[in-house]
């Protein structure tokens, strides 16, 4: 009976979250998808259409590469 017990109060695996390094480009598409749905769903921004500025952070996202800003392919 005691090896049973000891077997139900035994401690979870423990898992290793891996660390999740976001980038200029990624945190530009980021906030494009987030104007993007905002703009879907209707909300305004005082006068500030934000389908043109969510347009201009996914254009961002592309003139920026892994080390910083480039404007070469």
């Amino acid at each position: 009976m005691a090896r049973s017990l000891h077997w139900a109060w035994r401690q979870p695996a423990q898992f290793e979250v891996p660390a999740v390094k976001l980038s200029v480009r990624s945190i530009l598409l980021l906030v494009a998808v987030v104007l993007f749905v905002f703009a879907a769903v209707g909300v305004g921004l005082a006068g500030v259409s934000l389908v043109p500025l969510g347009l201009a952070f996914f254009a961002g996202a592309f003139l920026v590469s892994e080390g910083g800003f480039s404007l070469r392919a």
